[in-house]
């Protein structure tokens, strides 16, 4: 069963305001220059192309090194996509999956993520749409997992690492 990535808009439009502010800021400031030197205009108009630009491709960088990001719950195991890594973790290497809310989002654009620790196969930061839906199905797989609050954990509560 597949999954989507949640995504939250408003982080998508503080990203966009902060690249806005950080094209009017410096351009304000060189317009103010270009009044006293006006002879400086063809420098003045490469350098605004290039902020203009700069925070674009900055940003689709980024897109593109994280997305597509998408989760499965397979028969042999859970699959994480999240850009150009994809990782298969099998359902008896999970040791937990907890709910963490945070403002800082690394690698997914969402503040309500889990985090999924699986020995051996490391840790993943994972946003799931369906975030509920998801942990039932990784449940029904991974029988050493039981439900918490905060997510899912092994029996005995905390990852064991060998």
């Amino acid at each position: 069963m597949r999954f989507e990535t949640r995504i939250d808009r408003w982080q998508m439009v503080v990203m966009g305001l902060g690249c806005a502010v950080g094209f009017v800021v410096p351009a304000s400031g060189i317009a103010d220059a270009l009044g006293k030197h006006p002879i400086l205009w063809p420098i003045v108009i490469s350098l605004m192309v290039l902020m203009l630009f700069t925070p674009a491709i900055v940003l689709s960088v980024v897109f593109a090194c994280l997305l597509p990001q998408y989760y499965e719950v397979r028969e042999d195991g859970l699959f994480i996509r999240q850009g150009r890594k994809k990782s298969l973790l099998p359902y008896s290497a999970l040791r937990e999956l907890e709910a963490v809310n945070s403002p800082f989002s690394a690698p997914v654009f969402s503040t309500h993520r889990l985090q999924i620790t699986a020995v051996p196969g490391g840790e993943f930061l994972v946003a799931v749409a369906e975030q509920e839906r998801f942990l039932a199905e990784v449940a029904r797989h991974a029988p050493q997992l039981e439900q918490r609050p905060s997510g899912l954990k092994t029996r005995s509560g905390s990852p064991s690492w060998m």
